[in-house]
């Protein structure tokens, strides 16, 4: 094969091929050695990124490229030292030697890291004949870059939640813009839900793009409050997450459920034993067999229905768009439960009392949550595939690239990120 077409094939500017070397022929693993020569003149300096003339000594260096003709590729090239009068004695930069730790080029990183949003780092080490930390290494430089350089313009309601790692109270904080000019996305992940611990993404974030976050959708945790009451304008409206506050209603009801289930007997305990999920669902997505238990249960237990009802009922709360309205449908349902003695719901009536602002700034704002659900659906499927990882730092950065779309189209090694050819 003429050297001219191979220098064409690899596509490296300022470098020609000299020579091809076999080595060695084992099925599967044959590799070639290409030795290129310098061509173009001038050297840019790795410091400051300016124009030097003349290089100050150099090294041969090898680098693994993309494979050819099913054989792995490696590239030995002469790379330079430059005397820049700014930054002194630096390595020249090279642009399709800018991946940083692992000795291989730009097009096979980039390569690699495509791979690894559909498949696992141990399917591509296998494929490209690498040490899956490696792989791994490339793979979260890529995703670390994408994190540095992505865009954080515009985000005027924010999110957040907290998912459970692992065993014991250990928990992940996610924080994601719910609106702004790219849609729905994951910014930033904080170990732990602390007030303290978030002072990490604050600072990541910066005060002026805080300060143009207008509404904050959120769970009743204190630590989340007092964080974004102290980081954005004085006028940020929180919003308590709906999904949040009918799993305390589901949690009542099946209080009651228990309490019925304790006092049954024979054919009617057995209707309400391990009823839990049907009794939670909505009665409009119940089908079948539920259907059937779900009417047994209603027609078993007067107090069970009733506490049914009132959950049925409840949900409506958020289809007001005026306050006023909402107040009068949440005082209605109040008084429904004069007469009942239901201590669980009780307590859910002085839950929701005590957080009515948050959850009645719903009817002026109505943000779309299900991105925060899906997320959290996302995150923790993500942390499954990835059972056994150490790198926590790696994980975080995979579960906010399955949470963001546009992070696909985004590449972290292209012309708009270097200049350097």
């Amino acid at each position: 094969m003429q050297p001219d077409y191979l220098t064409g094939l690899l596509g490296i500017q300022g470098y020609r091929v000299t020579t091809v070397e076999g080595i060695g022929n084992e099925p599967g693993r044959s590799m070639a050695r290409v030795h290129l020569e310098r061509t173009r003149q001038g050297f840019i300096c790795g410091g400051c990124g300016q124009g030097v003339l003349q290089g100050y000594d150099h090294a041969w260096q090898e680098l693994r490229h993309l494979t050819l003709w099913q054989h792995q590729t490696i590239l030995r090239f002469p790379r330079y030292r430059v005397d820049c009068p700014d930054c002194g004695v630096r390595t020249e930069a090279l642009g399709f030697a800018d991946v940083r730790g692992p000795r291989v080029t730009r097009a096979l990183a980039t390569h690699i890291y495509e791979l690894c949003k559909v498949t696992t780092v141990k399917a591509v080490a296998l494929l490209f004949a690498l040490h899956r930390h490696t792989v791994k290494d490339i793979d979260k430089e890529a995703l670390a870059k994408v994190q540095a350089e992505r865009p954080l313009d515009g985000i005027s309601v924010a999110g957040v939640d907290e998912i459970s790692i692992g065993k014991g109270h250990h928990y992940w904080t996610l924080l994601s813009a719910l609106e702004g000019p790219r849609g729905p996305e994951m910014l930033y992940i904080v170990e732990g839900r602390s007030e303290k611990r978030l002072k990490k993404f604050w600072r990541w974030f910066g005060k002026e793009r805080a300060a143009l976050i207008t509404h904050a959708v959120m769970d009743m945790c204190k630590s989340f409050r007092n964080s974004f009451r102290a980081h954005c304008r004085e006028d940020l409206e929180i919003i308590f997450d709906k999904f949040h506050v009918v799993r305390h209603l589901n949690n009542a009801l099946n209080a009651v459920r228990k309490a019925e289930l304790g006092k049954a007997l024979g054919r009617f305990k057995k209707t309400l034993s391990g009823k839990k999920f049907v009794l939670m669902a909505r009665r409009s997505r119940v089908r079948g067999h539920a259907r059937e238990a779900l009417d047994a249960i209603i027609a078993a237990s007067p107090r069970l229905a009733k506490a049914y009802l009132l959950k049925e009922s409840f949900v409506h709360l958020w289809d007001y768009t005026y306050k006023g309205c909402a107040l009068r449908f949440w005082q209605d349902w109040k008084a429904q439960l004069k007469w009942t003695r239901m201590k669980p719901y009780r307590n859910f009536v002085k839950m929701v009392d005590r957080h009515w602002d948050g959850i009645l700034a719903f009817c002026d704002k109505k943000v779309s949550l299900g991105y925060i659900e899906s997320a959290n659906l996302k995150a923790r499927n993500v942390i499954r595939r990835a059972y056994g990882y150490r790198d926590k730092d790696y994980m975080k950065l995979k579960v906010i690239q399955a949470c963001t779309p546009w992070m696909a189209q985004f590449q972290p090694w292209t012309a708009a990120h270097s200049s350097v050819p």
